[in-house]
């Protein structure tokens, strides 16, 4: 199975399939964030350009026209908060409600140090894993970094997801840092795994 890259498109498909495989990356954050609608409302959100979340930050693998995975990731980029109130409406209350629940943890995601790439997800269709989707995502990300200029690529895994922090430290990422341990129960911890791109 050989994936083909590309940018991601403007249009409902693709901000619908990132928006699937950003939650995928993220254990269900944004499931738990948003509720039933967190598909409509990162896929919204996903086709404004210029920010955190937008598709001008994604990369998309297909096989034989159908996509099986993405890559999101980019230089420090605000987070649309404005747009994520707008798209969810009053479900922007149970948003705020989890987000503050887990503010060691979502605090630690917000931040990051000059000269970072931060690459913010990479997620495979579960059917096309094994057979190299995933790295040739990663690959494009380092050389988008690098090209970027950056001195380091980073990225946040979530505490207990070994199969992914081995994953990641086989393609040379190391932990530098863990969010702190105050947290609400069902609230993840989060490992900050970096690579030296210098």
């Amino acid at each position: 199975m050989t994936a083909t890259l590309r940018p991601a498109r403007f249009d409902e498909r693709d901000a619908q399939a990132y928006a699937t495989y950003l939650n995928a990356a993220a254990d269900g954050f944004f499931a738990e964030l948003f509720g039933a609608q967190w598909r409509r409302i990162i896929a919204q959100v996903a086709l404004v350009p210029g920010h955190d979340l937008s598709l001008d930050n994604v990369v998309m693998a297909e096989v034989d026209g159908r996509t099986v995975g993405s890559c999101a990731g980019g230089e420090d980029a605000e987070i649309p908060l404005g747009l994520l109130v707008r798209a969810s409406g009053w479900r922007a209350i149970r948003a705020a409600a989890v987000w503050i629940a887990g503010f060691p943890t979502t605090s630690w995601l917000s931040k990051r140090e000059p000269g970072d790439w931060n690459l913010q997800s990479v997620a495979v269709a579960p059917d096309a894993r094994g057979a190299g989707v995933g790295a040739a995502l990663f690959a494009d990300a380092l050389g988008r970094a690098r090209a970027a200029g950056a001195r380091r690529m980073v990225l946040d895994v979530r505490v207990g997801n070994d199969g992914a922090k081995r994953l990641y430290e086989r393609l040379g990422m190391r932990v530098m840092g863990t969010s702190p341990a105050l947290t609400l129960p069902g609230v993840h911890r989060v490992h900050r795994m970096g690579i030296d791109l210098t």
